[in-house]
């Protein structure tokens, strides 16, 4: 599957659906409206500028990855050892992603000690009328 921002300028490429996606109300999501799918990092290509934005309220161990010319979110890559990385399902054809779960977590109440809290409410499947 192959996604764009809104300006053209960054493509990015994923193998296929994703197996699920997250809305996450953490602050990060939560601002950046992100819905993010997963996929292990050397299958995604990034094809164009793009920068990225490292939080300094909390411990880093995520970078947020835009579009420097129309802002969009990109998705996140991992500054520490993990086998994935978070793309914005934004970027794709909504029709692309029908069918695919969309999950709640509760990340604005996880805890330091990575315990995180049941999701806001049930996984639903994603659909071209969604209010999402």
């Amino acid at each position: 599957m192959k996604g764009q921002c809104l300006c053209g300028g960054v493509t990015v490429t994923v193998p296929g659906k994703p197996e699920y996606v997250n809305s996450c109300n953490c602050t990060a999501c939560f601002k950046l409206g992100s819905l993010t799918g997963y996929f292990p990092p050397d299958e995604v290509t990034i094809e164009g500028e793009r920068q990225s934005f490292v939080r300094s309220d909390i411990e880093p161990w995520i970078a947020f990855v835009f579009c420097p010319t129309c802002s969009a979110n990109l998705g996140w890559t991992s500054l520490k050892p993990l086998d994935r990385m978070g793309v914005s399902m934004r970027l794709f054809d909504p029709a692309e992603l029908v069918g695919v779960p969309i999950r709640f977590p509760n990340g604005r109440d996880a805890g330091d000690d990575g315990d995180w809290p049941p999701p806001r409410h049930a996984e639903v499947p994603f659909a071209l009328d969604a209010p999402f």
